[in-house]
């Protein structure tokens, strides 16, 4: 019986040497979990006192790409539109306008510069017209409507400032009224300068000087109104709107065109994985499978709940439908083959250390 048995045991480890040293080669995987990333995030937020902050984040690279601060000036009364009917749909694209800055101080300076911009031009026509006295009659008639004009403002906003000091308006009322007010009181003063230029005689000198005058101040609108424009927020990428509940947060577009994820790998079995290597991603709560490689291998190691790991970065090209950004997915890279003695190495080796 004894006898038997060594029999049998000698067949075993024969059996055991054989399958050891056959070149046979099985294939050798590494699992872990993931979690699942947009390719570029791009987020608005508000600042705390007020500022627009814009930053591009890329999830391959782990670098902020791009991040802005539009700043406005003290006592203006900024206020910022987003466009619900394109940040509504399902796909933003590339240099879509999704939102308006509206800047009092800039508009104001706008029409300001428009106002001597036609008072410039009238002095200009004017100086070169013989037809001087009906313009002079006319320019007389604008001043007196304009300084009635004025008279019904200055009415309008000491009320309205005797309102406030009380607190029975709010604030952006007061500012609305005190804006007309100040408007009031610079078409008064354009067409007093109105009136003044078209009574007074023109030499060669001030006709050029009020064509160069002319030309400048067209410049100053361009640049005021490029400014202006400057200030609409243009997304600088496309892709999926992620909507927040935020007060701060105003907006996230993810760009899912190519999908990144970050997974931690054992420190001790980092020499068993390189770059381009073949990782298959997938998740138990859905049926959908997508293919990655890996683009990036950490250099640090992290610790965690006594787990050394090193972030290995993989990308994927695969449309999803069922897997989204955010998840935590099962990631199985696949690291070439090895043989049943490699396997049994790598099980004995912790044994011995």
């Amino acid at each position: 019986m004894l006898k038997n048995r060594n029999i049998i045991f000698a067949i075993i480890i024969l059996i055991l040497i054989i399958f050891l040293i056959l070149p046979i080669e099985y294939p050798r995987t590494i699992k872990s979990k993931g979690k699942l990333l947009p390719y570029k995030t791009w987020t608005l937020a508000k600042g705390t006192d007020g500022r627009l902050i814009t930053s591009l984040n890329d999830n391959l690279t782990g670098i902020n790409d791009g991040f802005t601060v539009t700043q406005f000036e003290r006592g203006d009364a900024v206020q910022f539109k987003l466009k619900t009917e394109v940040i509504s749909k399902d796909f933003i694209s590339k240099g879509d306008t999704i939102g308006y800055v509206i800047s009092n101080i800039i508009e104001k300076d706008i029409e300001k510069l428009k106002g001597e911009l036609e008072t410039a031009k009238a002095s200009l026509n004017i100086q070169t017209s013989s037809e001087k006295e009906s313009v002079i009659d006319a320019e007389k008639s604008k001043l007196v409507f304009a300084e009635k004009e004025l008279e019904e403002q200055t009415k309008v906003f000491d009320r309205k400032k005797l309102l406030f000091e009380r607190q029975l308006i709010s604030q952006q009322e007061y500012e609305a009224d005190e804006a007309k007010f100040e408007l009031a009181k610079i078409n008064v003063n354009i067409a007093k300068e109105r009136l003044r230029t078209v009574q007074s005689g023109a030499k060669k000198e001030e006709i050029n000087f009020a064509a160069s005058q002319i030309s400048a101040l067209e410049n100053e609108i361009r640049i005021l109104q490029k400014r202006y424009e400057s200030n609409n927020i243009v997304t600088p990428i496309g892709g999926n709107v992620n909507k927040t509940f935020s007060s701060d947060t105003l907006l996230v577009i993810n760009d899912t065109s190519k999908n990144v994820i970050l997974i931690p790998v054992k420190w001790s079995d980092i020499n068993k994985i390189q770059v381009n290597q073949s990782v298959i991603i997938s998740s138990a709560e859905v049926d959908e499978v997508i293919n990655g490689k890996i683009i990036s291998i950490g250099n640090n190691v992290k610790t965690a709940n006594n787990f050394q790991y090193v972030l290995v970065t993989v990308i994927s090209e695969d449309r999803m439908k069922q897997l989204k950004s955010g998840l935590y997915v099962d990631c199985k890279i696949e690291c070439g083959s090895e043989t049943a003695l490699d396997i049994l190495s790598d099980f004995l080796k912790p044994i011995f250390k």
